[in-house]
């Protein structure tokens, strides 16, 4: 089976330390003093938050890996606004920009994908996200309903392929409406992106179904990702689709020993046991509105005063992160031999494409890319778009949906 592997970039702050710590690198800290590389960033400075973030990407260029994943959230950097920035510094990397149907009309999301992908020889990728958090999704003006979106965003990708494959579009929908529109001239060059998309709701695993190159998870406890995987496979079949395939993001702690790495596990979990982070975490549990994964239920159920070694749901994957309020919750936890063994047993259960990342994420691509990432050079083959055949549009009154 063929494997890929991207990293993440950090836009809301590097985490060597708990979030928010003065310690870690950058400027996006509580204030005060700090002892973190570019913190106090002024506008104008000579290095900046955004020249740390082009040295993790370059970093992970030099290591191998085919692409990085740039987070969206409120608290953070603009991934696109980014992505753009960064790509002038690298030569290969592909960047995988996160972003809402909410934040774009259809049309400004092609003409900016195809301008980008000309400009960097069709490096962007989309990461189709719906929000996970009703409340967070109000804070940014956007009042619709968790299956409202879903619904908004398979309308906004029968939309974006529309105008993309034709210089006549048109679309009557609930959300858009486009009476004639399309790329032309040296835009219609450049390659559709590829899609990948997340959620792990009904409606999240529609649109996936339809509309994905690529179906991205969190980690779990492999029997959860085996039968998720089964179950979006099933649901493409219904638009004539074989082939969308799957991508995990988890983080990882690998070191020479397991006991080392464990150890390093143990200091995350234990600062942030101390710092109040597990208080902190539940009270922002009700903000939610993404489906719990399985080993988030099992916090509950945990003794009152768990230890770090409480929260390894499968041999070298643990829970702890997610549990002291680091996403994306998982993490790979052992020696390189057990990272690679977990690797290619997730391999096997259908996962082409990993998200790894660790922390401080310049000197883990490193390491990363010099003991884990060589054991898989003759498997890998890069992401692929599906090839599945185009997915029937609504129609302006029963017409042609292109000319």
């Amino acid at each position: 089976m063929s494997i890929e592997f991207f990293t993440r970039l950090p836009l809301h702050g590097e985490t060597q330390y708990l979030p928010g710590d003065p310690r870690n690198r950058g400027d996006w800290h509580r204030g005060g003093p700090s002892t973190g590389a570019v913190s106090g960033f002024a506008v104008g400075d000579h290095f900046t938050y955004i020249d740390y973030l082009g040295q993790i990407a370059r970093a992970a260029e030099i290591n191998g890996f085919g692409g990085a994943l740039m987070v969206n959230a409120p608290t953070g950097e603009e991934p696109w606004t980014v992505c753009s920035l960064l790509a002038r510094e690298t030569r290969t990397l592909k960047f995988v920009t996160a972003f809402q149907p909410y934040h774009y009309t259809p049309w400004v999301a092609v003409q900016q994908a195809a301008t980008y992908q000309r400009a960097t020889g069709n490096r962007l990728v989309w990461n189709i996200i719906n929000g996970g958090s009703d409340a967070i999704q109000r804070q940014v003006g956007d009042y619709s309903g968790h299956d409202d979106r879903y619904a908004r965003a398979t309308e906004f990708m029968d939309v974006v392929r529309g105008y993309w494959h034709n210089e006549n579009f048109h679309y009557d929908g609930t959300y858009y409406k486009a009476d004639g529109g399309g790329l032309r001239g040296p835009l219609k060059k450049a390659e559709l992106p590829l899609i990948c998309t997340a959620g792990s709701s009904i409606p999240a695993r529609e649109f996936a179904a339809k509309h994905a190159d690529y179906y991205l998870m969190r980690a779990e406890h492999p029997d959860e990702v085996r039968a998720l995987i089964a179950d979006v496979r099933e649901r493409a079949l219904k638009y004539g689709r074989h082939d969308i395939r799957f991508g995990l993001s988890i983080d990882v702690i690998t070191r020479e020993t397991e006991d080392e790495a464990r150890a390093e596990a143990k200091r995350f979990f234990d600062e942030g046991v101390a710092r109040g982070a597990v208080k902190a975490v539940a009270a922002h549990a009700g903000l939610r509105t993404a489906r719990k994964l399985s080993y988030e239920h099992g916090y509950q159920e945990k003794a009152e005063n768990p230890g770090y070694e409480d929260f390894f749901i499968h041999p070298n994957v643990w829970a702890g992160f997610g549990y002291i309020g680091i996403p994306p919750g998982c993490a790979l936890v052992g020696s390189y031999a057990n990272v690679v063994a977990r690797i290619r047993e997730y391999n096997e259960l259908g996962i082409d494409l990993f998200f790894l990342a660790g922390y401080p994420h310049l000197e883990e691509a490193y390491r990363l890319g010099e003991h884990v990432l060589p054991h898989f050079r003759g498997e890998r083959d890069g992401l692929v778009k599906s090839t599945d055949a185009p997915i029937e549009l609504r129609a302006v009154n029963g017409g042609p949906t292109g000319a």
